[in-house]
């Protein structure tokens, strides 16, 4: 009789529910996205265990680049403070998915955008013709891009600028790109005037965020 009273208390211990483990981790940007060739990504998350910090815990960080075909891999451990946030800053050459992995949990991934550096100057011809020219600097590898860039131009006082022209980046050294566009000012505009030039996402670069746009009108 007691060993089938201990069996029941047993089988009765199973049925309650555990006290398992309820560990959320995070992981998000602290500023932007997107950043220029060059900058690092800034990102941050948390720990927590039933709402309680998890200090002292280490943290991996897993990446994947564009095209993303490889699996995930572990680039850098980072390890919790005392209230369970961690920090992570890198700089990549390509688009690149990002994730953390900490006590059995992962986080969904999220999508680190980098887009080519821009300079953009302009020279002035004759008459009231103007020449601008906008210059991305892009990892090495980077042998094409696609899309046109668009290139802007409003009198000096406005607040935004009309699209005036297009043209497609050509490859001018390893990691350089120009495009080159040559625009009227009008005459009333007494030689004063803004100008502004927009990337535009190639498909197949891995460079900037497939869905952002140039906007119709360029706002200063």
């Amino acid at each position: 009789m007691r060993l089938v009273t201990c069996l029941l208390s047993l089988f009765a211990l199973l049925l309650l529910p555990s006290a398992a483990s309820a560990a959320e981790l995070t992981l998000d940007f602290q500023g932007s996205s997107g950043v220029r060739f060059g900058s690092a990504h800034e990102l941050a998350g948390k720990l927590t265990d039933n709402g309680a910090p998890l200090p002292g815990q280490t943290v991996s960080i897993e990446a994947r680049t564009y095209p993303y075909r490889d699996a995930f891999a572990q680039i850098q451990t980072v390890t919790t403070s005392p209230d369970g946030s961690f920090t992570f800053n890198r700089t990549f050459a390509r688009n690149t998915q990002l994730r953390a992995v900490a006590q059995g949990v992962t986080t969904p991934f999220v999508s680190a955008y980098v887009f080519p550096r821009p300079h953009s100057r302009f020279t002035a011809l004759s008459g009231r013709a103007l020449r601008i020219t906008q210059t991305l600097r892009t990892p090495a590898a980077v042998r094409r891009l696609r899309s046109p860039s668009i290139f802007y131009l409003g009198p000096r006082d406005a607040k935004t600028a009309r699209r005036v022209a297009t043209a497609r980046p050509k490859r001018v050294g390893r990691g350089r790109f120009r495009a080159r566009a040559t625009v009227t000012v009008p005459r009333s505009w007494h030689g004063r005037f803004h100008y502004a030039s927009c990337f535009r996402y190639s498909k197949g670069s891995g460079l900037g965020d497939p869905k952002a746009h140039c906007p119709a009108k360029w706002r200063f």
